[in-house]
């Protein structure tokens, strides 16, 4: 099978996580992957992971419009100028009180999670315009259902994520490109750990994880279950037939449904375990 004749999907925050995950999911299946990181080391670690041959990888930063597009003609390049999927996964969730965190931090949010997004669908449209059953997917979260505290932007910078991915599904319609979001919850990845050693004077224990909820929506999950989401979003047949958001759990969907105030009481007895 030559590269052009491989389906191809594009990953961004591809040096560990989420990213790691959905990229190995694919490569297992024989899809052509590109890796985009800012990490190089851990780029190399996921690299390691796929088949040689497989996958074209390069540092990236997200909020670069010209370094995306040379990221995106890289990876055309490979591909007989073709993508599949995009997976829009690049974030970051550093948390703390509104009123003290730097302003710049909070930016820095917002272009990384948001701009990011779209500057990578904007980049990538042109292979996705090329592509038959294209799907353009990102990583909104479980806290744009209703925001969380200790993460008042990063909520509102996955929320816009969220209701980007709905304007684009009625824009993207007529070229045939499909677009969805995943909505992880409480998601066992290097960035949890992170957050939780944060709380912690920056040192983490695995016995961190035992505090975390063992049923309900936000029960800890493993990663895999992320690849898993990605995987089936796009093998639902059809443009536009499948489901726009995939919450992982399916439990979260439910908070979607709730009234505001039971929504907030169930994000209460969450981060405040009442």
């Amino acid at each position: 099978m030559s590269e052009g004749q491989q389906k191809s999907i594009f990953v961004t925050g591809a040096a560990g996580g989420m990213g790691r995950a959905v990229a190995q999911r694919f490569a297992a299946a024989g899809w052509f992957v590109g890796l985009y990181d800012l990490d190089a080391q851990g780029l190399a670690a996921t690299a390691a992971l796929l088949p040689a041959g497989q996958y074209v990888s390069g540092e990236l930063d997200v909020t670069s419009e010209p370094a995306f597009a040379q990221a995106a003609e890289a990876f055309g390049a490979r591909t007989a100028g073709r993508c599949d999927v995009l997976f829009n996964n690049a974030g970051i969730a550093p948390g703390g009180s509104f009123g003290d965190m730097p302003l710049a931090q909070l930016e820095q949010i917002v272009r990384i999670n948001v701009i990011g997004v779209i500057i990578g669908t904007r980049a990538l449209l042109p292979l996705l315009k090329e592509t038959p059953g294209a799907l353009c997917i990102s990583t909104s979260s479980s806290v744009a259902i209703y925001g969380h505290a200790g993460r008042a932007v990063y909520s509102a910078s996955k929320a816009a994520v969220k209701n980007l991915t709905e304007a684009l599904d009625l824009e993207f319609e007529p070229l045939g490109i499909r677009t969805a979001d995943v909505l992880p919850g409480c998601i066992d990845t290097p960035m949890l750990r992170g957050a939780l050693a944060a709380s912690n004077g920056g040192v983490f224990h695995e016995s961190m994880l035992e505090h975390l909820p063992k049923d309900g929506p936000y029960r800890l999950i493993e990663v895999s279950a992320i690849a898993d989401a990605v995987w089936q979003a796009y093998a639902d047949p059809g443009a536009n037939s499948g489901p726009l958001h995939w919450y992982v759990p399916r439990e979260l969907e439910a908070i979607e449904a709730m009234s505001p105030a039971e929504a907030r009481q169930e994000t209460r007895r969450f981060l405040f375990r009442e």
